[in-house]
């Protein structure tokens, strides 16, 4: 699926990262009078390649990606000032105790470009970096240089593309309960597939969906993330349901010099 919006209907997008680079599931009305939904997937190597082949429309586009947008740079810092993130907080509280560790520590910008990413961390916002930090800081630096060089550039970022939680969206999508399974097991994706699939898009599709890549360029896990992240940005785009984010009031925390908001959006 490398494809631009050209029918002119309301699309969900939904991207995790993956060995290969980043899952792209995109959901849309199968078209006529008929509420069916059709899904289009693609594996692409980068952000920018991913960008360039969407081609995502402000008007009826919602992208919605499970990576840290925004990131805290300590009292020092340069792009903001923060101590932490509050929407990580904030997200861990909407779910139950076995799906909160889901929400990692997000590094300081600092770690992304230090020879010694935890030490530099430690110093701006004074935690060391969990192994599932460290494992993905070279998706959460493209993803911040994408951000950073598209606003400068002026690309409609703020309007299309936000911060999503994939068991967040799971737990919405199932009118408040977790799957029981985690992810990685045969359970969890099962459960995972019937949430998708009781929530609108035919179950033949996600069935062949997880077939469709190699384990070792995209993981089933990865693409039903992709997937349910997809829905809830469709879910947006169609206006059936409105952005909500998970940290509000006076709590919401900004990026890129004000910028760009670090939250998550859920519905």
């Amino acid at each position: 699926m490398g494809r631009t919006n050209a029918r002119g209907e309301p699309r969900g997008i939904g991207i995790d990262g993956c060995p290969g680079g980043w899952a792209v599931v995109s959901v849309e009305s199968a078209g006529g009078d008929t509420e069916v939904l059709t899904l289009n997937t693609a594996v692409h190597p980068d952000i920018s390649s991913l960008w360039a082949a969407l081609e995502p429309n402000p008007a009826l586009d919602r992208m919605l990606i499970d990576m840290p947008i925004g990131l805290a740079e300590g009292a020092d810092g340069v792009r903001n000032r923060a101590a932490d993130r509050h929407c990580d907080r904030d997200c861990r509280k909407l779910l139950p105790p076995r799906r909160k560790s889901s929400v990692f520590p997000v590094p300081a910008r600092q770690a992304l470009y230090a020879d010694g990413p935890s030490a530099a961390n430690l110093a701006a916002i004074g935690r060391k970096l969990s192994r599932q930090s460290l494992n993905i800081l070279p998706k959460i630096r493209e993803l911040d240089e994408f951000v950073a060089e598209a606003l400068e550039s002026g690309l409609p970022v703020p309007a299309v593309l936000a911060e999503c939680h994939p068991e967040l969206c799971f737990l919405r999508l199932n009118g408040g309960e977790a799957p029981p399974h985690g992810k990685k097991e045969a359970e969890g994706l099962s459960e995972r597939l019937g949430i998708l699939a009781e929530a609108g898009i035919p179950r033949e599709q996600l069935e062949r969906l997880l077939d469709l890549f190699p384990r070792k360029q995209a993981a089933r896990d990865d693409l039903l993330d992709a997937a349910a992240l997809a829905l809830t940005a469709y879910r947006i785009s169609s206006g059936q349901s409105p952005a909500r984010y998970v940290t509000e009031g006076e709590r919401r925390q900004y990026d890129y010099g004000g910028r760009l908001e670090m939250n998550i959006v859920y519905v």
